[in-house]
């Protein structure tokens, strides 16, 4: 019996996710219901359409949810063992976790922004670090290539983005940043 990797797994569901978001599934109507030529449906592109407009047909955007378990998972085991300790007081502790958690997906974010700077036909639209999630578009080759990138956990859908809870707090506009 083949054992796959989670990681494997949620890489073959985010392609197809992926791929089904860059309209790459020509064979099907636009509707779902017809028999393929759908011709009046071909102007409606599902691809490369967000609600600032500007993108092209040929662009997908996603949604990268980044990966801390098992570095949060280490960290956790630190505070307990020295909680037990008594080196540290409850809300020591859960001040440390919380500042460490968001440690991490800053480290996380930062690490798929940089990957997106590096990768040809790939930029990075908007963050948002405190829900350890980075919108990014481009050719769909490259946005299926961020699978790649360290502490990327899966790839969801553009409209999947988590919007800034705070006020801003926490995210970032790529495009107001540059």
């Amino acid at each position: 019996m083949v054992d796959t990797p989670r990681r494997r797994l949620l890489a073959a569901a985010a392609t197809g996710s992926t791929l089904a978001l860059a309209g790459c599934s020509s064979l099907e109507s636009g509707d779902g219901s017809g028999d393929g030529d759908g011709s009046e449906d071909g102007p409606e592109q599902t691809a490369g359409s967000d609600e600032s407009g500007g993108s092209t047909a040929g662009e997908a955007s996603a949604t990268v949810a980044v990966d801390i378990q098992e570095d949060l998972q280490a960290a956790q085991a630190d505070v307990q063992q020295r909680l037990q300790e008594g080196n540290l007081t409850q809300e020591e502790a859960q001040v440390e976790i919380q500042e460490t958690q968001l440690e991490l997906l800053g480290e996380a974010v930062s690490s798929v922004e940089s990957y997106a700077g590096e990768t040809d036909g790939l930029s990075v639209s908007e963050t948002n670090q405190r829900a350890g999630a980075v919108l990014v578009s481009g050719d769909p080759a490259a946005v299926l290539g961020v699978l790649d990138a360290d502490g990327v956990a899966a790839l969801l859908s553009a409209d999947e983005f988590p919007e800034p809870q705070n006020g801003g707090d926490g995210s970032q506009n790529a495009e107001n940043a540059s």
